[in-house]
């Protein structure tokens, strides 16, 4: 994932700017978007000298820990009573662009699959295409945690 945290951080400096912009949105305080950028670094920092899953009882994905940094600043900012809470679409915007991935990798999974079956999807509605997307990325996103448990588990073993 050669750098999901530089294309989130880069999203952050796009949703700021497009906040600051847009009249019709009350504009986030900066401090926001620094906590949410300190938090990602922080996941990098922790990511490159391999500290992400020590002393955990199971891994998580790099998503995850975004996700759950930027849910995190979320709360950090409906709490704090010296920041204005930033509008709700701060988060989910920036939170679109961590699930894109995922979603790009289910439908290119699922198109191999109608390819390698030789499978006539033509006539399938796109909601009904969707809801397989959904299902199969969730699908693989349990078995990778799975996988990931597993060699978890070993490591600590190993040590």
């Amino acid at each position: 994932m050669a750098n999901i945290l530089d294309v989130i951080l880069k999203t952050i400096g796009d949703v700021q700017q497009k906040n600051q912009k847009n009249p019709n949105v009350e504009t986030a305080d900066p401090s926001v978007f620094d906590i949410l950028r300190n938090k990602l670094q922080e996941i990098d920092h922790k990511s490159k000298n391999n500290e992400l899953q020590k002393g955990k009882r199971s891994p998580k994905s790099i998503l995850d820990l975004i996700k759950s940094g930027i849910e995190g600043t979320r709360r950090e900012n409906k709490k704090d009573p010296k920041v204005a809470t930033a509008p709700k679409s701060i988060f989910d915007d920036i939170l679109k662009k961590v699930e894109a991935a995922p979603q790009r990798q289910a439908k290119s999974g699922i198109r191999k699959i109608i390819q390698d079956y030789n499978l006539d999807a033509s006539r399938i509605p796109q909601d009904m295409l969707n809801e397989i997307q959904t299902k199969y990325s969730a699908d693989v996103k349990h078995m990778n945690q799975q996988y990931a448990q597993a060699i978890f588990d070993l490591a600590k073993k190993i040590r």
